[in-house]
């Protein structure tokens, strides 16, 4: 599931919709963010479109969003 639909099924919009991106196995959208109060953009994921791999070569099967840090991967 992508972040864009994740975000229509909690009626909350963190992310905009464009640019939307593609980098080797993954779509990124631009996400504002504010540090110490200066307001700034950086990409998240928005889908995945590949095998996705641990630090350790495992292949896994990621989450775009998650309660826990644990629950983004499976």
């Amino acid at each position: 599931m992508s972040l864009k639909v994740e975000q229509i099924l909690e009626n909350s919009q963190l992310t905009e919709k464009q640019p939307r991106i593609y980098s080797t196995g993954v779509y990124l959208v631009p996400m504002k963010i504010s540090i110490r109060g200066i307001d700034q953009f950086i990409w998240v994921a928005d889908d995945f479109n590949d095998d996705v791999f641990d630090s350790e070569g495992n292949n896994i099967s990621a989450k775009i969003i998650a309660e826990t840090i644990e629950d983004l991967y499976v």
